[in-house]
């Protein structure tokens, strides 16, 4: 039987663990499932061999929450949580929501706003030298000077306002994994510049020949075209093969943005869903109710990345347009898992991914998309290299519905 993580010290004693590697900070609930980003993490960096405490909606007006598991060794990896905290707390007309669906029972006011701020504020005054590392799509989509809609107006790069240490954007897999085996290697996590995917602060930065040197933060908040013209860049190099490194003035300092990986293969992403995850919320929440996992509990993502480059929609800038496609071998273990849950009643809520309907959809040549750099393969045409063949997916879903204890599967993301 799949464990969970350890969330209190008498989990750490029952493991006999006297001390732990990373300490995994989350704002919402902990629930131990591929659909929430702090347990993929942590499972990854378990695969890798390292002790991993989870630390879930720690109270933040109460030190002594944050180190109620004691001091991580090599550090603290921070998420504010699946979605923005904003939109978490907020509706679109800035009203406070009454309710929260990543916290147990919904209650609201688990968290602060902005918590990727807050908690690293906390964490740093409690443990100065410990490096923290930010992740979540807070932290993701605030990497340079950006709009904040809830304030009406532009804010810095989130390592501006965050003292921590480093900021992780996108799926970060393949940069944790780099990163621990730099700090294995013996390498300082201050000298530690050039992974890929992530993003740091430096006093000073001088720009390499390919370099993209934006406006600085403070001409951006002078003239609005500046930030239209430096969104550009932005998103053009996240939807890049071969992106270039972003470099931007706040103050006196520099934000360093490292270019990203290249899209999961199908044995990387594979190797994330096939972790031991136990699939459940943990059962400190037992007898609570978690909307957002009561909503996902059932399904299963096929793939990642997204190449309709919507101008309402963020995951160009966190997944990608390049479609990163899990094996059928891994999707029709995970769906079997499911159907052997207790009260899975042979109903599959969804199989998809950030749109349903691009599974292992790539370029023809794919060297012409090396040169692209359009957020989007669909708009305002179609790309004529884009192989749009259902017939992959078109299998899968009927493998899926062959499965014993099926009844009925459905397409519950976007198309």
């Amino acid at each position: 039987m799949n464990q969970f993580l350890p969330v209190t010290k008498a989990d750490l004693a029952e493991r006999g663990w006297e001390e732990f590697d990373f300490l995994v900070i989350t704002g919402d609930a902990y629930v131990d499932h591929p659909s929430f980003g702090p347990a993929i993490i942590s499972r990854v960096l378990e695969a890798e061999g390292y002790r991993v405490a989870i630390l879930a909606q720690p109270d933040w007006r109460k030190a002594g929450s944050f180190t109620a598991l004691g001091r991580p060794r090599l550090g603290v990896l921070l998420s504010s949580g699946n979605i923005d905290s904003m939109v978490a707390h907020y509706t679109a007309a800035k009203r406070r929501r009454s309710d929260d669906a990543y916290t147990p029972d919904q209650r609201p006011g688990m968290r602060p706003d902005y918590p990727s701020i807050v908690y690293t504020k906390i964490l740093k005054e409690l443990y100065p030298d410990v490096p923290v590392v930010l992740g979540s799509i807070e932290a993701s989509l605030r990497r340079l000077t950006h709009y904040d809609y809830w304030q009406d107006k532009l804010l810095p790069g989130i390592l501006a306002s965050s003292p921590a240490d480093l900021l992780i954007y996108g799926m970060g897999e393949k940069p944790i994994k780099e990163l621990v085996r730099r700090l294995k290697s013996g390498i300082p996590f201050n000298e530690i510049k050039d992974i890929r995917q992530t993003v740091y602060l430096a006093d000073k930065e001088d720009a390499k020949d390919d370099d993209i040197v934006l406006f600085s933060h403070e001409e951006c908040l002078k003239d609005k075209l500046k930030q239209a013209k430096n969104f550009r860049h932005i998103e053009e190099e996240s939807n890049k093969y071969n992106a270039s490194r972003i470099l931007q003035k706040v103050g006196k300092q520099v934000i360093v943005v490292n270019p990203p990986f290249p899209p999961m293969t199908e044995a990387e992403i594979d190797a994330s869903y096939d972790l031991p995850y136990t699939r459940l919320p943990h059962p400190k929440y037992k007898g609570k109710v978690i909307p957002a996992f009561e909503m996902i509990k059932f399904s299963v993502n096929i793939h990642r990345g997204c190449f309709g480059g919507c101008a309402f929609c963020t995951i160009s800038a966190h997944q990608g347009k390049f479609i990163a496609s899990r094996s059928k071998e891994s999707i029709l273990k995970e769906v079997k898992a499911i159907t052997e849950m207790p009260d899975f009643k042979g109903y599959l809520s969804d199989l998809g991914g950030p749109s349903a309907n691009m599974y292992r959809m790539k370029g023809k040549d794919e060297r012409i998309c090396a040169k692209c750099k359009k957020p989007s393969c669909i708009s305002p045409v179609v790309c004529k290299n884009l192989n749009a063949d259902h017939t992959p997916l078109l299998d899968i879903y009927k493998a899926v519905d062959r499965l014993p204890g099926i009844k009925k599967s459905f397409i519950g993301s976007g198309v």
